[in-house]
Order: C-alpha cells, then structure tokens, then sequence
C-alpha cells in the first residue's frame, strides 16, 4: 500500500496519510475480539442498520432488491442469496459518505445537478432542463422520491470521492509489468498421468471373513439408531378441492365487488429492434446509428421484423422473441419509446427512436383500449381463486378436526379422514433422515415425531405450498447395539474404502519417491497401470485434457525439461507430471500488451485496497458506535424471502 504515498501534491500525501492512519488502527482493532461483533441493543426490529442518524429498514432493503430484481441485476428466486450482499453494499456506501463528511467532503448543487445531467440526460432537451414533473416520472420508475433519489446520489458521490482519493497514486513498475507479461505468455508442454482412487476402491472387495472381522473387532462403534412406527396423515389441495364446488352466484358477487381489478388500461402489444449506445464511445454512436437506417429501410421494404429483431436486436430480453415485448402500458418504458408506441397505429412501424439506451426501430402488433374484462371472460379464473381460497380454509379447518380426533381416538380419526377422500399411510420403521411417504425428508417434521413420546401426535406442518401433514406415534424402536446382518453391507463399504485408500497411498509414495530418485517416467506410469499422454503448449490459463487448467499445476511452471512433479490432487484423481518443453514468453510482444497488463494490475491493486480501506471505515465507525448492524433483523428478513 505504501506507494500510495508517491501523490506529488503535499496536502494529498497528508490527508492520506491521515486517512490510512485511522484505516490501520481500524485494522489493529479488528484483531481484538471485543470489537469483532457488529451493533448493539435493537429497539425496532425492522432496522437493519443505523449508520449516524440514518437507519436502513427492512422496506429500504425491499425497495432496493425490487429495484434490483426490475432491472435483471438479482435473478428471480435468488433474492435471498443477494440480499446479504446488498445489505453490505447499503451499509458501506452510508458509512463511507458518513466518513467523508466528517472529513469534510461535501457535495455542491451545482456539483449534484451536474451528476444528475450524466445520469439522467433523458430530462434534458438541447441542453435545458424538461421540467420537474418528467423528473418526477423517471425517478418514481425506480421508487424513489426526488429527495430520496438526491439523497443517494449525494451519498455515492461522497463514497466514490473517498475512494478515489484513496485509490490515488496505485503505482505498478515496469519490473513488475514484465513479470507479469512473463507468467502470462509462458508456455509449457507437458506427460502426464493419473491414478483414480475409485478405480483402486473396486480392486479392494473384502473377503466375507474379513468384514467379518472387521465388525467384531470394531463391535461397539456399530448401533442401530431409534426408529418409529408412524401413521401420516396428508391433507392436499386436490383432495380437498375434490369435496368442493363454487356456486355462479358467488362468482357473481366476486366480479361485482372487484370490478376496478378487470379494469385493463390502455396497452399496445410491441416488438422492437434495438441497437445499444448506452455504454459504448461516442464515435462509435454514428456507426450505430447507420446500422439502424439500414435496418429500418430493410423492414419499410418488407423484411420480415421478427426475423431482424432476433439476428440484430441487443435487447437480452426481446431478442430471441423476435424482439417481442408482449403488451406494454403507459409509465413502463422511457418517454420516448412510451410517445412512440402509443402514437403508432397496428402493424404501422416507427421511425427511428432515440433512447438513452440506443436506437430502437418499432412495430405494433395490437392495441387495446381501456376496457372492462366481461363476466363470461374471468369466469373461469375467479372460479379457481374462490374455489383456491375455500380449499385452503377448508384444509385447515379438516387437520385441525382430524389431528383432534387422533389424540381421542385412531379409528374416529381414520373415519374423519376417509370422509375427506383421505387416507392414513402407514410406516413400519422410519429413522430420523429417512424419507417419509406424503413428506419426504422434512426436517421440521423430522425434529416433531422424535420428540414424541408413544401415541403422540405432532402438530400440523405445512410441507411446500399445498400440503399440510400430521403424524402419530405408533411404536418407538430404541437405539440399540447392532447385529452383525444389521450393519453387514456399512461394514463392507467401510473396510473396502480403507483398503483402497491404504492401497492408493502405498502407491502413490513409492511413485513419489522413485520420481524424486531419477526414475524414468514411462516406468512410473507403468507401476501405476495408466496411460501417458501429452498436451500442447498451453498458458497459465490454457486448459490440460482431463486435469483442468493448467495453473493448477504450478509447481511444473518453475521445473526444467525433463524434470517429474508428483503427486498433484485433482477431485479424485492424483496426476503426476513431467515437463518436456518450456517456451518462455516472446517480449518483443510485451510493448504491444503494456498498457492492458499496466490497467489489470493496477485494477487488482486497487480493488485489493478499496477492500481494506471500506473495512477499516467500517470497523472504526462500529467502535465509536456510529454504524450499528443487527444481525437478527438481517437473519429475519433473509429468512423471509428464503421462506
């Protein structure tokens, strides 16, 4: 990190090196485990994080993964995979603006409307401003307020003018360019073989005798785990809907008191063909858009939209739909795609539409007025919602009867059930991991039956989104030492791993010290009953044939031809190596991959010390209890998105 330090401005060298100072003693804190936990006493169980005055709650969170999820970031199902992530990130941009503002950074209007210009360039039209009302509009498609909205742009531009000012004067020199160039160009080629502890495992089968043996001498590691008897009872959706039906007259009062939710706003059903600007120079831009004339000409002509759109469009979404948006509505799209849709008539095309994502080409395929769904066309989908709705009441209402019946009495139970097209499963022996019929693995249920005592009844779990189960004790079977036929085929798989490890080892030591002895490398291979092969020439980054990359094998980079690397693990193979050539890297091509090498290494560099340097920031702001983070809200929330 210390090259930080080589800022030519004074008064830069000294903010940082005021900066780094607090960052290290940060560090040196994190170290002492009484500042290792995050926050403290919570009042309000949906605060995630404080940072200063300001809270995180868990609807900012919500917002934010909505957002997320809006824009493809987060993949749908995966939210609670993200949302530790993203807590981090909300947390580390406050505390970072918090940072620098008691450092005094701040942000102007003049320096905030000019980032909002970069942002935004939509709101403004031959340089003047469109009016706050468009601005409202944009930033309400991200759920945001104005003021929410300014807010966090303040707080990123706070963080990013941190950072840069730590990450100032990231120093990569020329030796270490050329190393780098070096690693990356050099090239070995490489015999190989490898040896699979599976294949030497199906050489090891026992003896009768010898498990056999092996149990009677291991006798007292070997039990039978508790098992219980069980009766299941399964109450489904299916089963009850079977008993259920839904009158017209209920349908019709549903539709009558729901009329606003068949209300369908004005919609057209669009395709398009987008070529992106966004994210691409500007003297890209004319090019781009030269492309979308031709385009256009090409469809005004009476090319075959669908297929353009699914050959030329750079929309992930559309392109392979043949550029297919489905019905869209006014406030979903940017303005300009939003005039251009909805002022076009059906089968008409667009001119070109310019957007701050690109150039899009238009076609209508159908338009819909605002309109009223008739009765006879959501008939059918309010019947299953009434029909779903008395289904899921009902099947609580018939466990709770049946479950209630069952700690009276089985066979009033059994007769409640069979009236409900339910029917009791039995289960002779069933182990704590055990599948169950009706349930499967289910931990929940699992942790319910082996806290019972016998004739116990667990309480009614619900199993995925349909099924709610009980179950009753029948019969409990207790741990007990194992017979010999109880544990025959364990013993057998065990023995046989061991003898197929010891054999593995054996050899692979004797392979190892004949290599480190000058042994030739075919007799090797032949001690070892494998076949050599050879790869190409191939890079760090090059792949080797059933051995994976050829990084991996790093120890072979610094030997010299001829020389044997072994044992390398690789899953359940072990390989052993020898080098047969070594080209090293041609650097009259270095002056040609400078400047690529210089920006890698000094972006490794720097996001090594962003890293340390937001740590640091955050362990210090925990200690003076100026960043506050409560775990079980996180925990909470995770859960009920998990859920």
């Amino acid at each position: 990190m210390f090259d930080l330090f080589r800022s030519r401005e004074k008064s830069v060298r000294l903010l940082l090196g005021i900066l780094l100072g607090l960052v290290a003693l940060a560090m040196v804190i994190t170290l002492v485990p009484s500042y290792g936990s995050l926050g403290g006493a919570q009042q309000d169980p949906s605060v995630i994080a404080e940072i200063g005055d300001t809270k995180i709650t868990a609807s900012d969170v919500r917002q934010v993964l909505a957002r997320e999820l809006k824009s493809q970031q987060v993949p749908k199902g995966l939210e609670s995979v993200y949302l530790r992530p993203l807590i981090t990130q909300m947390v580390n941009e406050r505390a970072l603006a918090l940072y620098a503002a008691e450092r005094g950074f701040h942000v102007t209007d003049e320096e905030l409307a000019k980032t909002i210009r970069q942002l935004l360039p939509m709101l403004y039209e031959n340089g003047k401003f469109i009016g706050k009302e468009a601005y409202a509009s944009v930033v309400e498609r991200l759920n945001l307020t104005i003021p929410q909205f300014e807010s966090d742009v303040r707080k990123q531009m706070l963080a990013s003018r941190l950072e840069s000012l730590v990450l100032e004067g990231v120093i990569v020199t020329p030796a270490e360019i050329e190393e780098a160039f070096r690693r990356a160009k050099e090239k070995i080629k490489v015999s190989y073989f490898s040896i699979n502890s599976d294949q030497f495992r199906a050489k090891s089968a026992p003896t009768q005798a010898e498990v056999l043996e092996h149990f009677n001498k291991s006798r007292s590691i070997y039990s039978v785990p508790e098992k219980r008897a069980l009766t299941v009872y399964s109450i489904t959706e299916d089963r009850i809907a079977a008993t259920l039906t839904v009158k017209d007259s209920d349908i019709e009062r549903a539709y009558a008191s729901n009329l606003d939710r068949f209300r369908t706003p004005e919609r057209v059903r669009v395709r398009h063909i987008l070529l992106k600007t966004q994210d691409k120079p500007a003297s890209e831009v004319a090019a781009i858009q030269k492309k979308a004339e031709d385009l256009l000409k090409q469809v005004k002509s009476g090319a075959d939209f669908a297929q353009l759109a699914t050959k030329n469009s750079e929309d992930p979404g559309s392109a392979a739909k043949g550029g297919d948006l489905d019905w869209v509505t006014r406030g979903q799209t940017v303005p300009e795609f939003e005039q251009s849709a909805f002022s076009l008539k059906v089968g008409e095309i667009s001119n070109l539409v310019k957007t701050l994502y690109g150039f899009h080409i238009l076609k209508v395929e159908a338009k819909e007025d605002t309109r009223v769904r008739p009765l006879a066309e959501v008939k059918e989908e309010l019947r299953k919602e009434l029909l779903k709705g008395e289904v899921f009441n009902k099947m609580q209402t018939v466990a709770d009867q049946i479950r209630a019946a069952l700690v009276k009495s089985p066979a009033e139970a059994e007769q409640l059930a069979k009236s409900n097209g339910i029917s009791p499963v039995r289960v002779d022996k069933a182990g704590r991991n055990d599948p169950i019929p009706e349930v499967g693995v289910q931990e929940s249920f699992s942790q319910a039956v082996f806290s019972l005592p016998k004739n116990g009844v667990t309480p009614v779990i619900t199993i995925g989104t349909n099924k709610l189960v009980f179950a009753q004790v029948a019969e409990i079977f207790p741990e007990h030492p194992a017979e010999f036929a109880d544990v025959e085929n364990e013993v057998r798989q065990q023995l046989q791993s061991v003898k197929g490890m010891q054999l593995v080892n054996d050899l692979i030591a004797s392979l190892e010290s004949k290599a480190k002895a000058g042994a030739d490398f075919a007799a090797l291979a032949k001690e070892a009953g494998a076949a050599i092969k050879t790869s190409s020439l191939v890079e760090r980054t090059g792949s080797i044939e059933g051995f994976g990359l050829a990084s991996s094998a790093e120890e072979v980079f610094k030997k010299k031809p001829g020389e044997i690397v072994g044992p390398i693990r690789s899953g359940p193979n072990v390989f052993f190596m020898r080098l047969d050539e070594k080209v090293p890297a041609d650097l009259t091509e270095l002056a040609a991959q400078r400047d690529i090498l210089l920006n890698d290494l000094k972006n490794r560099r720097a996001r090594d010390r962003r890293a340390l340097f937001i740590d640091g920031v955050i362990q210090k702001l925990v200690k003076e209890k100026k960043v506050k983070i409560y775990e079980d809200s996180i925990d909470r929330l995770i859960a009920a998105y998990r859920g």
